[in-house]
């Protein structure tokens, strides 16, 4: 029984692995020439295995840009999937979160750079991507704006259309980053405070701009950056956007 619980927790395992080995491999050598052998070499297991729980090269790429991403989307679900308090204030915690997530850590910005690299080459995996997981997102986002007017925190502007506005300033943070390194640095927290204040500006009614900054929800989850009344959102000591 025992050597059973193993074998059954090796191969509950094993997706996350092949995803793993997959990453590095992509990450390496971009998505067409990576070779499913390279990939099954680095995860310890056979070709065959990976046709196991992935159909096709295709699944592969779009699993394991599905996983890397997917702190920021289970973040920014918990803080829309029944939303209390300051819209204004939820816009706050998950962008501060994104900034940590997106562009400091190495993983997310390869993943923009596959994406940007390779989407435009294979339509069926745009097309894939951006009903998997940016649509998704963006509906997410077009939430918290509807919510904001609906509560009467928010003004109706394009950001209702257009969520995409108000993610824009951290994938330009994301490219920079990936362009420049540290050589041309930007100050991650006051680009961070940038993009916050533009937003609500933006976004808040003339007459709520005074409530704004609010405590973050509580569904923010046990971790994630927070501000509170009087604060500046700033990302925690050592991590720099660029």
């Amino acid at each position: 029984m025992a050597v059973a619980g193993q074998r059954r927790r090796r191969k509950e395992e094993r997706p996350g692995e092949i995803v793993e080995a997959a990453f590095e491999e992509f990450a390496r050598n971009g998505f067409v020439a990576t070779k499913l052998d390279d990939v099954a070499a680095r995860a310890g297991i056979t070709k065959g295995t990976i046709y196991l729980y992935f159909p096709s090269k295709e699944d592969l790429f779009l699993a394991t840009m599905r996983e890397m991403s997917r702190p920021s989307r289970e973040h920014l679900e918990a803080l829309t999937a029944a939303p209390q308090g300051s819209a204004m204030a939820i816009l706050r915690t998950h962008f501060a979160f994104e900034y940590v997530q997106m562009v400091e850590d190495r993983r997310t910005r390869e993943i923009i750079r596959m994406l940007l690299a390779e989407v435009s080459r294979f339509p069926d995996l745009a097309d894939r991507w951006r009903a998997e997981v940016i649509g998704p997102e963006v509906d997410a986002l077009r939430r918290v704006v509807r919510y904001g007017i609906e509560r009467g925190e928010f003004r109706t502007s394009a950001a209702e259309t257009f969520p995409h506005l108000l993610f824009a300033p951290v994938i330009m943070a994301c490219t920079w980053r990936m362009m420049f390194g540290d050589d041309h640095a930007l100050d991650g927290a006051a680009y961070l405070e940038g993009h916050l204040d533009l937003l609500e500006r933006g976004l808040v009614r003339g007459e709520e701009m005074a409530n704004a900054h609010l405590t973050p929800p509580a569904s923010a989850g046990e971790g994630a950056p927070r501000s509170g009344a009087g604060e500046g959102t700033a990302l925690p000591e050592g991590s720099r956007p660029s």
